[in-house]
């Protein structure tokens, strides 16, 4: 009797001791929203594109052939991803391609 009693006291403080610490827990303080996770999609594609085309300074036509590549592998992406629309990714594309 007096083992069992032990048990279920170990048993319950332990019970105890986790349920404050979820409860107290900021468990979705880490996510980022939907806005957030879009801008940081953006703004990866602008910095890429500007990495990959500051290389290539003097050279005009192979600067608009490696820019035409990555606007297209950036509107592939963008076509499979949950966050943006068909609309929205014409309009990322457009502004991307104005940009550089």
């Amino acid at each position: 009797m007096d083992g069992e009693l032990v048990y279920t006291s170990v048993f319950v403080i332990i019970f105890v001791l986790i349920a404050i610490k979820v409860m107290r827990g900021d468990g979705l303080s880490d996510t980022n929203t939907k806005e957030q996770k879009r801008a940081l999609i953006l703004q990866g594609y602008r910095k890429k594109l500007r990495e990959e085309l500051s290389q290539l300074e003097n050279d005009k036509k192979l600067r608009t052939i490696r820019k035409k590549e990555l606007l297209k592998k950036f509107s592939d992406e963008l076509a499979s991803n949950i966050f943006f629309e068909q609309v929205e990714i014409k309009k990322i594309i457009f502004d991307l391609a104005e940009e550089c």
